[in-house]
């Protein structure tokens, strides 16, 4: 029996640290790409990021920017302008910026995307089921 709980624990302890590496890798990964756009961009602090396709989409205090992969600005827009994320919703770009929920509900995906101007609902996609 004792040897059974070893194992058992053992088991326990190696998912935990698989867990924290998957973890520390994933922050690892966004400390060093913020380095990056703060290094090749003008944005001197990051309060949100999001990496959508091929863009990156960067929030500071004052704006939103979105960059290609080799960081050249695709579009800026004053915060002022933004509806304010309620939901915290991602914001992605796809020929406009806009706010992404995805949830599943029974075994379908949704899809709903926001005007990111006005918060308002501009299309919603069902996958599966």
């Amino acid at each position: 029996m004792r040897k059974l709980i070893k194992i058992f624990l053992s088991i326990l302890i190696i998912v935990f640290l698989l867990i924290l590496y998957v973890v520390y890798r994933d922050y690892k990964t966004n400390s060093i790409l913020e380095k990056k756009i703060m290094t090749k961009t003008d944005v001197e602090k990051i309060v949100y990021l999001n990496v959508y396709g091929d863009n990156y989409i960067v929030m500071d205090d004052d704006n939103l920017y979105i960059f290609d992969k080799k960081y050249v600005e695709l579009l800026k827009v004053d915060r002022i302008l933004i509806h304010k994320n309620n939901e915290k919703y991602d914001i992605i770009f796809d020929k406009q910026p806009m706010y992404m929920k995805d949830y599943y509900k029974g075994n379908k995906l949704y899809y709903v995307y926001y005007d990111l101007y006005t918060y308002e609902k501009i299309d919603e996609i069902v996958v599966g089921g």
